[in-house]
């Protein structure tokens, strides 16, 4: 038996919801890989008041969102599995950025970062769930 190919589907073919979602998770690693930098750039400074755990959890969360962006990719070329991935690393990072914006000594600017990236992913998560369940 010969398997066949399946060709991904064009982008004009892909829904919009998987568009937008690329769009957002491409803003939110661009959020966590800035928001890293700075932490690391910023962590000698001692009136930045960057703690080592910010900067920890900053490279952590940096790290993670490649994660986010390998299942990205796979939804966007129409993988089976990949919108209920994206819908669980997205709760489960929406969950952890706002536990440790309001539990660790992070600067201003990062709590506010992690609260827009928060909003970022909770957009996603409702965006994979219209992909899976079309009207």
């Amino acid at each position: 038996m010969s398997k066949q190919k399946i060709a991904a589907p064009t982008s004009h073919q892909r829904p919009r919801p998987v568009v937008a979602i690329v769009w957002l998770v491409g803003v939110y690693i661009a959020l966590t890989w800035v928001s890293a930098a700075a932490a690391i750039a910023l962590a000698n400074a001692p009136s930045a008041g960057i703690t080592t755990e910010a900067v920890v959890h900053a490279a952590i969360l940096a790290i993670v969102s490649v994660l986010t962006l390998v299942f990205t990719i796979n939804l966007y070329r129409g993988r089976p599995r990949a919108g209920i991935r994206i819908r669980i690393i997205g709760i489960i990072l929406m969950v952890a950025l706002i536990v440790t914006a309001i539990v660790l000594p992070l600067p201003g600017w990062m709590i506010v970062g992690h609260y827009f990236g928060a909003a970022l992913l909770l957009v996603v998560v409702f965006l994979s769930v219209a992909k899976a369940n079309p009207a």
